[in-house]
């Protein structure tokens, strides 16, 4: 599928994580999905996946570059 990389960050006072791919032949990241955890105690009770129209908003680009 290629390789991912993930940028922690926070959204609505949670943790979260924005999930970039790189896909086989492709030279960039591009962001594909914002995860927000709800997280009690010490585990992960939930997770809210977003599409990439709440990344803008977070104030992240939407395209990593490779390196």
């Amino acid at each position: 599928m290629g390789e991912w990389r993930l940028v922690p960050v926070w959204a609505n006072r949670q943790p979260a994580a924005v999930s970039y791919l790189r896909r086989p032949g492709d030279t960039l990241f591009r962001a594909m999905k914002l995860d927000v955890l709800r997280v009690e105690g010490n585990l992960v009770k939930e997770i809210t996946t977003f599409g990439v129209q709440m990344i803008g908003e977070l104030g992240l680009p939407e395209i990593l570059p490779s390196a």
